[in-house]
């Protein structure tokens, strides 16, 4: 019986995580963040790296000689991480060219990646994590 009770929690822990479908501003190379802003938007599928790969807005902040760009795109969180591993190379607005990788996770969203590099993680993925590991406590594993 504590074998079904885990299993269950951790279905509606992953429900929890894909049934609300992340929606991203679609563009490709706009002169602003507004710009991006104002573009339709796409549901992200929740596939991908990993076993339970989350969804999010995946944004890439290009500025050249000639001019700055933005773009948003469905992606993971996994993909996302990787792409940030290039920020500090990369991204550093002070100089007159750059490329600057981030992600969000809310409907709607387009990151801002010379404001900050770091990678976030997912309030639902570690509200996921933190029910599943309190479900499996309670049921004795």
């Amino acid at each position: 019986m504590k074998g079904l009770v885990f299993v269950v929690a951790v279905a509606l822990a992953c429900c929890v995580t894909t049934c609300g479908a992340l929606e991203c501003p679609i563009c490709n190379s706009v002169i602003s963040r507004a710009e991006c802003m104002r573009q339709p938007r796409q549901t992200c599928n929740a596939s991908g790296i990993g076993i339970f790969p989350t969804p999010v807005c995946l944004t890439i902040q290009n500025k050249t000689a000639v001019n700055e760009t933005w773009s948003n795109s469905c992606s993971t969180e996994e993909l996302c991480i990787v792409a940030q591993k290039f920020n500090p190379v990369l991204c550093q607005p002070t100089r007159n060219t750059f490329t600057c990788y981030s992600c969000c996770d809310t409907d709607g969203c387009v990151g801002q990646p010379a404001a900050a590099s770091a990678a976030r993680i997912s309030a639902v993925t570690m509200t996921t994590a933190a029910l599943a590991v309190l479900m499996k406590n309670a049921a004795g594993f």
